[in-house]
C-alpha cells in the first residue's frame, strides 16, 4: 500500500506520486518524515520491511494498489474533514447549519463514501494478488472451471434489469403522485 521497496527504520510516509517498479521508487509523493515508521510500530525510528524482502513474482500491482490506498484514505479524510466543520457549525450556531456552501459541499462530498469503499475493496483483492491464501494457495490455483458459465451470467443480468425496471416504475409513479408539484418542492423560504 505504501509501495515501500527498501527495508528501512525511520520509513517516510509517501503520499500520492508514482510507484516505479523498475527503479524501486516513487516519484513525485509527498513524503513525512518518519511517518510511515510511526503509522506502523508507534515508533518514529522503527523498522518498516520492504517489498525487496519478497520474490518479485509475489508483488502485487503495487501501482494499483498504492493509488486505491491514497484514494481511499484521501476520500476518509476528506468526510472526516467535512463532519468535523459541520459539527463546528452546528456548534456555532447552536442549531442545523444549512448555508448554502456547506449544503453543496455535502452534496458535493456524497460519492466520497462509496469511492472509499470501492477503493478498498481495490486494495484488499488486489494487494493479496497473486495469493488467495498467502504461502498456501495462488489465485491460478483456487479457479474452479466452469462450463455454461454464460448461463447463469445472462439469467442475472437480465434479472437484475427488470429490477432496475420495476424501481424506476415504482419511483416514477410515486413521484407523479406527490401533493405538490416539483417546483413547489425546490423553492425555499428566502
Amino acid at each position: 500500500m505504501e509501495a515501500v521497496y527498501y527495508t528501512q527504520t525511520g520509513a517516510p510516509l509517501q503520499i500520492g506520486g508514482i510507484p516505479d517498479d523498475e527503479s524501486r521508487t516513487t516519484r513525485y509523493a509527498l513524503t513525512i518524515p518518519r511517518g510511515l515508521s510511526l503509522l506502523s510500530t508507534h515508533d518514529p525510528n522503527g523498522k518498516v520491511i520492504g517489498l525487496e524482502q519478497f520474490p518479485r513474482n509475489d508483488w502485487p500491482n503495487v501501482r494499483l494498489v498504492h493509488w486505491a490506498f491514497d484514494l481511499m484514505v484521501g476520500s476518509g479524510t476528506a468526510l472526516f474533514m467535512l463532519a468535523i466543520a459541520v459539527g463546528w457549525s452546528a456548534w456555532k450556531q447552536r442549531g442545523v447549519p444549512d448555508g448554502k456552501w456547506l449544503l453543496r459541499a455535502l452534496v458535493a462530498a456524497g460519492p466520497l463514501g462509496f469511492l472509499a469503499i470501492e477503493a478498498g475493496w481495490v486494495v484488499t483483492e488486489l494487494g493479496r494478488q497473486p495469493w488467495i491464501i498467502y504461502g498456501v494457495m495462488r489465485t491460478k490455483e483456487a479457479i474452479t472451471p466452469m462450463g455454461k458459465i454464460a448461463i447463469p451470467f445472462l439469467v442475472f443480468t437480465l434479472l437484475y434489469v427488470l429490477l432496475s425496471v420495476v424501481v424506476i416504475y415504482l419511483l416514477r409513479r410515486q413521484f407523479m403522485q406527490s401533493e405538490k408539484p416539483v417546483s413547489e418542492l425546490l423553492k425555499t423560504d428566502a
